[in-house]
């Protein structure tokens, strides 16, 4: 006769094993998903776009040149765009020192929204706001969150919209964003 003790431990550890398992297939159905709903902005060239930066520095698709871009386009009562952003600080601080790499947030929340989001979520990139027209045309007027991956020639490699919970959406981060950026880079 077993111990009830060894029992509820091979329980756990059945358990525990299902969940990893479960979560890889997540990951991958999630990247499948993507892919069939979202192909179709695979390939095609980034819209042109400028912006007047609060210190008066323009930013525009110049910025892109010669380099692979991560574009976040989020809003602050958006659950899914903040329960991404611990992944994409982690994210973020693995590339920021690469010359050949650049990550954009884009937000149509306001100047003062984006410091009090900034420092609520602890966000540890630069964050741009858009008028709302600009960041609908700039993400195709999807939902959000919206995460756009693009080469060195702006050419869109990769396009995702929406969320999970915070836990699936910062392994999506590191498991399929992140690899798919080093492999441009």
């Amino acid at each position: 006769m077993r111990n009830p003790f060894s029992i509820l431990l091979m329980i756990f550890t059945l358990t525990a094993v299902g969940q990893d398992t479960l979560k890889s297939d997540k990951i991958i159905g999630w990247d499948n998903h993507f892919k069939s709903r979202y192909g179709k902005y695979i390939g095609i060239k980034y819209p042109d776009f400028a912006v007047n930066l609060p210190d008066k520095v323009s930013f525009s698709n110049k910025n892109l040149d010669n380099k692979v871009v991560f574009i976040n386009f989020w809003f602050s009562q958006c659950a899914p765009c903040i329960g991404e952003i611990e992944g994409l600080n982690g994210m973020f601080n693995s590339l920021k020192d690469r010359s050949d790499f650049l990550f954009v947030s884009f937000t149509f929340d306001s100047d003062d929204l984006i410091k009090t989001s900034v420092e609520k979520y602890n966000i540890q990139y630069k964050v741009i706001h858009l008028e709302k027209t600009e960041f609908t045309r700039l993400n195709f007027g999807n939902p959000n969150p919206t995460n756009v991956i693009l080469d060195k020639n702006g050419i869109i490699k990769y396009f995702t919209v929406g969320g999970a919970d915070k836990i699936y959406q910062n392994e999506i981060i590191m498991k399929i964003y992140y690899p798919k950026i080093l492999g441009l880079l």
